[in-house]
Protein backbone atom coordinates (compact mmCIF):
# COMPACT_ATOMS: atom_id res chain seq x y z
CA UNK A 1 0.00 0.00 0.00
CA UNK A 2 2.97 2.33 0.24
CA UNK A 3 3.96 2.11 -3.44
CA UNK A 4 1.27 4.40 -4.83
CA UNK A 5 1.88 7.24 -2.32
CA UNK A 6 5.64 6.85 -2.78
CA UNK A 7 5.34 7.10 -6.56
CA UNK A 8 2.91 10.04 -6.29
CA UNK A 9 5.31 11.99 -4.07
CA UNK A 10 8.38 11.21 -6.16
CA UNK A 11 6.89 11.40 -9.66
CA UNK A 12 4.42 14.30 -9.35
CA UNK A 13 7.17 16.96 -9.41
CA UNK A 14 8.81 15.21 -12.37
CA UNK A 15 5.56 15.03 -14.36
CA UNK A 16 4.79 18.66 -13.53
CA UNK A 17 8.29 19.67 -14.64
CA UNK A 18 7.79 17.83 -17.93
CA UNK A 19 4.53 19.69 -18.62
CA UNK A 20 6.24 23.01 -17.81
CA UNK A 21 9.29 22.16 -19.95
CA UNK A 22 7.05 21.31 -22.93
CA UNK A 23 5.53 24.80 -22.77
CA UNK A 24 3.33 25.36 -25.82
CA UNK A 25 3.94 21.76 -26.92
CA UNK A 26 2.24 20.46 -23.77
CA UNK A 27 -0.49 17.99 -24.73
CA UNK A 28 -4.09 19.04 -24.23
CA UNK A 29 -6.30 17.48 -21.57
CA UNK A 30 -7.87 14.73 -23.72
CA UNK A 31 -4.39 13.65 -24.86
CA UNK A 32 -3.21 13.56 -21.23
CA UNK A 33 -6.26 11.43 -20.38
CA UNK A 34 -5.33 9.08 -23.24
CA UNK A 35 -1.76 8.92 -21.94
CA UNK A 36 -3.14 7.98 -18.52
CA UNK A 37 -5.15 5.17 -20.07
CA UNK A 38 -2.10 3.90 -21.96
CA UNK A 39 -0.08 3.88 -18.73
CA UNK A 40 -2.94 1.93 -17.12
CA UNK A 41 -2.76 -0.65 -19.91
CA UNK A 42 1.01 -1.01 -19.48
CA UNK A 43 0.50 -1.54 -15.75
CA UNK A 44 -1.91 -4.38 -16.46
CA UNK A 45 0.60 -5.90 -18.87
CA UNK A 46 2.91 -6.18 -15.85
CA UNK A 47 0.15 -8.06 -14.05
CA UNK A 48 -0.14 -10.41 -17.02
CA UNK A 49 3.61 -10.97 -16.74
CA UNK A 50 3.15 -12.00 -13.12
CA UNK A 51 0.40 -14.45 -14.07
CA UNK A 52 2.56 -15.94 -16.82
CA UNK A 53 5.42 -16.35 -14.35
CA UNK A 54 3.08 -18.42 -12.19
CA UNK A 55 2.57 -20.81 -15.08
CA UNK A 56 -1.04 -21.56 -14.16
CA UNK A 57 -0.29 -22.55 -10.56
CA UNK A 58 -1.78 -19.90 -8.27
CA UNK A 59 0.22 -21.18 -5.32
CA UNK A 60 3.47 -20.12 -7.03
CA UNK A 61 4.85 -16.81 -5.83
CA UNK A 62 6.05 -14.32 -8.42
CA UNK A 63 8.54 -11.51 -8.27
CA UNK A 64 7.30 -8.42 -6.45
CA UNK A 65 8.76 -6.34 -9.27
CA UNK A 66 5.70 -7.19 -11.40
CA UNK A 67 3.55 -5.45 -8.81
CA UNK A 68 6.01 -2.57 -8.44
CA UNK A 69 5.93 -2.10 -12.23
CA UNK A 70 2.15 -2.22 -12.27
CA UNK A 71 1.92 0.39 -9.50
CA UNK A 72 4.52 2.56 -11.23
CA UNK A 73 2.57 2.71 -14.48
CA UNK A 74 -0.81 2.98 -12.78
CA UNK A 75 0.52 5.93 -10.77
CA UNK A 76 1.90 7.57 -13.92
CA UNK A 77 -1.57 7.14 -15.41
CA UNK A 78 -3.13 8.65 -12.32
CA UNK A 79 -0.79 11.64 -12.58
CA UNK A 80 -1.90 12.17 -16.18
CA UNK A 81 -5.58 11.85 -15.35
CA UNK A 82 -6.53 12.88 -11.83
CA UNK A 83 -5.16 16.44 -11.55
CA UNK A 84 -6.20 17.23 -15.11
CA UNK A 85 -9.70 15.86 -14.52
CA UNK A 86 -10.13 17.87 -11.34
CA UNK A 87 -8.90 20.98 -13.13
CA UNK A 88 -11.25 20.46 -16.05
CA UNK A 89 -14.23 19.97 -13.74
CA UNK A 90 -13.57 23.34 -12.10
CA UNK A 91 -12.97 25.05 -15.47
CA UNK A 92 -15.93 23.60 -17.33
CA UNK A 93 -18.66 23.44 -14.67
CA UNK A 94 -20.98 26.42 -14.32
CA UNK A 95 -19.86 28.43 -11.29
CA UNK A 96 -22.95 27.66 -9.22
CA UNK A 97 -22.60 23.92 -9.94
CA UNK A 98 -18.83 23.61 -9.52
CA UNK A 99 -19.02 22.01 -6.06
CA UNK A 100 -21.73 19.60 -7.17
CA UNK A 101 -19.70 18.62 -10.25
CA UNK A 102 -16.57 18.08 -8.11
CA UNK A 103 -18.65 15.82 -5.89
CA UNK A 104 -19.91 14.00 -8.99
CA UNK A 105 -16.29 13.51 -10.15
CA UNK A 106 -15.36 11.99 -6.81
CA UNK A 107 -18.60 9.97 -6.77
CA UNK A 108 -17.68 8.43 -10.12
CA UNK A 109 -14.21 7.65 -8.77
CA UNK A 110 -15.91 5.77 -5.93
CA UNK A 111 -18.17 3.99 -8.41
CA UNK A 112 -15.13 3.02 -10.49
CA UNK A 113 -13.44 1.58 -7.41
CA UNK A 114 -16.56 -0.47 -6.70
CA UNK A 115 -16.60 -1.68 -10.31
CA UNK A 116 -12.91 -2.61 -10.04
CA UNK A 117 -13.65 -4.75 -7.00
CA UNK A 118 -16.59 -6.37 -8.76
CA UNK A 119 -14.53 -7.14 -11.87
CA UNK A 120 -11.66 -8.37 -9.70
CA UNK A 121 -14.00 -10.88 -8.07
CA UNK A 122 -14.11 -12.76 -11.38
CA UNK A 123 -10.36 -13.39 -11.51
CA UNK A 124 -10.83 -16.89 -10.07
CA UNK A 125 -13.58 -17.80 -12.55
CA UNK A 126 -12.47 -16.10 -15.76
CA UNK A 127 -8.76 -16.26 -15.14
CA UNK A 128 -6.39 -13.45 -14.29
CA UNK A 129 -5.04 -13.15 -17.82
CA UNK A 130 -8.54 -12.67 -19.23
CA UNK A 131 -9.38 -9.98 -16.65
CA UNK A 132 -6.05 -8.14 -16.82
CA UNK A 133 -5.88 -8.45 -20.60
CA UNK A 134 -9.46 -7.26 -20.97
CA UNK A 135 -8.79 -4.20 -18.84
CA UNK A 136 -5.59 -3.46 -20.79
CA UNK A 137 -7.39 -3.82 -24.12
CA UNK A 138 -10.30 -1.64 -22.98
CA UNK A 139 -7.84 1.03 -21.78
CA UNK A 140 -5.98 1.02 -25.11
CA UNK A 141 -9.20 1.23 -27.11
CA UNK A 142 -10.47 4.06 -24.90
CA UNK A 143 -7.16 5.89 -25.31
CA UNK A 144 -7.32 5.55 -29.10
CA UNK A 145 -10.88 6.87 -29.08
CA UNK A 146 -9.82 9.84 -26.96
CA UNK A 147 -6.86 10.54 -29.25
CA UNK A 148 -9.05 10.57 -32.34
CA UNK A 149 -11.54 12.91 -30.66
CA UNK A 150 -9.02 15.12 -28.81
CA UNK A 151 -9.26 18.20 -31.06
CA UNK A 152 -13.06 18.03 -31.16
CA UNK A 153 -13.21 17.71 -27.36
CA UNK A 154 -10.92 20.73 -26.94
CA UNK A 155 -13.16 22.66 -29.33
CA UNK A 156 -16.21 21.75 -27.25
CA UNK A 157 -14.43 23.11 -24.16
CA UNK A 158 -14.90 26.65 -25.54
CA UNK A 159 -11.49 27.99 -24.59
CA UNK A 160 -10.99 26.22 -21.26
CA UNK A 161 -7.88 24.60 -22.74
CA UNK A 162 -6.33 27.88 -23.76
CA UNK A 163 -5.71 26.87 -27.39
CA UNK A 164 -9.15 26.01 -28.67
CA UNK A 165 -8.64 27.93 -31.92
CA UNK A 166 -6.94 25.04 -33.76
CA UNK A 167 -10.09 22.92 -34.20
CA UNK A 168 -12.01 26.05 -35.10
CA UNK A 169 -9.48 26.76 -37.86
CA UNK A 170 -9.80 23.16 -39.05
CA UNK A 171 -13.59 23.60 -39.22
CA UNK A 172 -13.15 26.84 -41.22
CA UNK A 173 -10.76 25.09 -43.63
CA UNK A 174 -13.19 22.19 -44.01
CA UNK A 175 -16.10 24.59 -44.58
CA UNK A 176 -14.19 26.66 -47.17
CA UNK A 177 -13.03 23.47 -48.92
CA UNK A 178 -16.61 22.21 -49.27
CA UNK A 179 -18.07 25.58 -50.41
Amino acid sequence: QSLNPFFIITLAPLVAAIWIKLGKKEPNSPVKFAMGLLFLAIGFLFMIGAVLEQGGDQSVKTSMFWLVGAYLFHTLGELCLSPIGLSMVTKLAPLRLASLMMGAWLGFVALANYAAGFIGSFVGESGAIAIFGGIAAAAVLSALLLLTMANRLVYWMHGAEGHADAPEQDDKKLHSATV
